[in-house]
């Protein structure tokens, strides 16, 4: 329940909202981090030794605190995933700007680092619970110590492990939260229970439906990188490595002088080479379901015990709107997602929402409605551009002045005027002026010549045949002809991509957060037909159409001006629209007695209702009009000889003298047909008329 403004608390600013999402997402992490915990648990088993049976897998021994050591190579990718999460998916517009939104920045920095520091430290507790990767090897009376390669090549694959997955990582998304959203049902549901927005399967069911592939793209990469390994390795890093672990091991060993450089082959074998690989795979493995673990739990409606999270807050909607105004997206897209559950679910904290008016800041619905509707006016500028910038009013900079004692002179020229000049002279003395005060009268200047050799070249440069062609700057010119060249794929753009971008949002798109602000507000007026005491929502109704209406309408006509050659690749601008025109439709059918009571225009109601309509291409517009050019309803009326009223009123009239036209027996079948033109003519305009009324 809401708080009223008369209690002390009222004044009080509310606890974030940021603090109840981040006690419920640490809820969940320790969930995940339990199972990843299992997973390191499972590497000990198979990666140590298995001279006791019960000792390798029994917690409580030298397996779990292998296990430990493991489990904090996932606890650094968990570290990553939270500095780095984004909600929603990638929507770049080319190849090139996908690489320069992923490798080129500094989330790119952080991933390659902490997959770094997580191979590493797995190499060390690897190398550590192994007794033949130690640093030396032991000689004998005969043969000195010599450093021991086996862990320096174990280390470069980890390395080049850890170099390959953060890519993959960067490219597929691990840390994009991707929220699905669901279209509107195609039958309407006879239950009373509402479809869930966004349809979200069981923790299990996805945990077992990505396992199977996570399997097989650990063991991909883990097999590529051991083929790929040794050629690194030789390609001059076995020196490299080489001489950073003698320096390392010097001050700890006593190693001579024939240490200084590798001798020989690596001492690799197959044995060697398959217990890399079956490291690397449980490694791979590791950061797949780690990744895998903390995207799943993440993914959960914010709700504790069935009940909203704000819930718990002793000032809930003040709560509530702290997350709905937030700058992070992550936060304000979960407590948009639990003003949709209770606009579904909770009839007692709608009514809250309506009932709080008394606050300093101004009703909550009123709050909550308008950051919702920034929402959509976002998607507006990205598609139009930013609104022009109003000039400030400069204020009127008056002077006072003493009063005058003297009248003031006349502000003429005492010179006389000079007479005008003739066409005659204009032509001669302007061009010769010029040349009189030039310096150089007979050189251009710098700038004149460096723009007319620039416009030459560019002419020059035109391919033949293309005269007409408007003339374009050359940086214009190079762009053409780059995304015509072999390279030219890394910049182009398709027309899904381009919708995308402009609708969701760039360089990542989130259209859970756009669907949740449709239906919650959609919901939430509704409901206050009948759950609104003080009747402070019915007013807003106004601003809400004619938002929905602009943003549909923007959104249409965008679509369908991208639509050619157009094939899929937009659902979720698709379902956003669908929404949008659903909402719309439904406000305009609920509120249909007091729209023009509360302020709304004829003009705007009749938009709103135009898009509610579903869009259709030119060529489908033109067929559908095209019948109502060709009607001959009159004309077949007249050629039949059936008189109709509007006929039979001129007959009864033709005995009085007027200029009009009359059909009389001996007309022509033309006439008669641009008689029957001219009636079908007014009979339209006289429906258009009826129609804006």
């Amino acid at each position: 329940m809401a708080i009223p403004a008369s209690t002390p608390l009222a004044s009080l600013p509310p606890r974030p909202y940021r603090r109840f999402l981040t006690s419920a997402l640490h809820t969940r992490f320790v969930h995940a981090a339990l199972i990843s915990l299992l997973v390191a648990l499972n590497n000990a088993f198979w990666i140590g030794s298995k001279r006791d049976l019960f000792w390798s897998w029994f917690p409580f021994g030298p397996a779990g605190i292998k296990a430990l050591l493991f489990f904090m190579s996932s606890l650094f990718i968990f570290i990553l995933q939270i500095a780095t999460l984004r909600i929603g998916r990638q929507t770049t517009t080319s190849p090139f700007a996908t690489f320069i939104a992923n490798f080129l920045s500094s989330t790119a920095l952080q991933t390659a680092f902490w997959y770094l520091v997580s191979a590493w430290w797995f190499t060390e507790a690897y190398i550590w619970s192994s007794p033949d990767l130690g640093w030396i090897t032991r000689g004998n009376h005969k043969t000195p110590d010599v450093l021991n390669e086996k862990p320096i090549f174990f280390r470069l694959y980890a390395l080049v492990l850890a170099s390959a997955y953060s890519a993959i990582h960067l490219y597929q998304g691990h840390s994009l939260l991707h929220i699905p959203v669901s279209r509107l049902p195609t039958k309407p549901s006879t239950d009373s229970k509402a479809p869930d927005t966004h349809p979200i399967e069981p923790i299990q069911t996805q945990l077992q439906r990505r396992i199977i592939p996570s399997l097989a793209q650990s063991a991909v990469i883990a097999a590529v990188a051991i083929v790929a390994t040794p050629f690194i390795n030789t390609l001059g890093l076995r020196q490299f490595f080489w001489q950073l672990h003698l320096t390392l091991a010097k001050p700890f060993f006593n190693l001579s002088r024939a240490n200084a450089r590798p001798i020989g082959y690596p001492p690799l074998g197959l044995f060697y080479l398959g217990r890399c690989l079956l490291a690397g795979f449980w490694l791979v493995l590791t950061w797949e379901l780690t990744s895998m673990l903390f995207l799943t739990y993440l993914k959960q409606e914010p709700s504790k015990t069935g009940l909203p999270l704000s819930a718990t807050s002793k000032d809930p909607n003040g709560t509530l709107l702290t997350g709905l105004k937030a700058k992070r997206d992550v936060v304000k897209t979960f407590a948009f997602w639990e003003l949709d559950l209770i606009a579904q679910k909770h009839k007692d904290r709608r009514k809250a929402i309506f009932e709080d008016i008394e606050r300093p800041t101004g009703p909550i619905w009123g709050q909550t409605l308008e950051a919702g509707l920034k929402v959509l006016r976002d998607i507006d500028s990205r598609i139009t551009g930013p609104p022009p910038k109003e000039p400030d009013p400069q204020p009127n900079q008056t002077v006072k002045t003493l009063p005058h004692i003297v009248p003031e002179l006349p502000t003429r020229s005492i010179l006389q005027a000079k007479p005008k000049a003739s066409m005659g002279e204009l032509l001669v003395s302007s061009p010769l002026r010029q040349i009189g005060r030039s310096k150089n009268p007979w050189h251009l200047s710098v700038e004149q010549t460096t723009k007319v050799a620039g416009t030459k070249l560019l002419e020059y440069a035109k391919p033949p045949g293309a005269d007409k062609m408007p003339s374009q700057s050359l940086l214009g010119q190079w762009a053409i002809s780059l995304q015509k060249s072999p390279l030219g794929w890394l910049f182009l753009s398709t027309k899904a991509a381009k919708i995308n971008a402009a609708v969701l949002g760039s360089p990542s798109g989130n259209a859970a957060m756009i669907v949740d602000v449709i239906d919650s507000i959609t919901k939430m007026l509704v409901a206050s037909l009948s759950e609104d005491t003080y009747g402070k929502a019915t007013p807003t109704v106004p601003e809400t159409v004619r938002t929905f209406t602009k943003t549909l309408t923007i959104i249409d006509s965008f679509v369908l001006k991208n639509s050619q050659g157009l094939d899929g690749g937009i659902e979720e601008v698709e379902i956003i629209t669908e929404r949008l025109r659903s909402g719309l439709k439904e406000l305009l059918s609920a509120f249909q007695l007091y729209l023009l009571d509360v302020g709304l225009g004829i003009a705007e109601l009749n938009q709103a209702k135009r898009a509610v309509e579903i869009p259709q291409s030119e060529e489908a517009e033109d067929k559908a009009v095209e019948p109502a050019h060709h009607r001959q309803l009159f004309s077949n009326d007249i050629q039949k000889g059936k008189p109709s009223k509007r006929q039979r009123g001129t007959e009864s009239q033709e005995t009085r003298p007027t200029n009009r036209l009359e059909a009389g027996p001996g007309t022509s079948g033309t006439s008669r047909g641009a008689l029957a033109s001219q009636i079908n003519g007014r009979l339209n305009r006289k429906r258009e008329m009826e129609q804006i009324r």
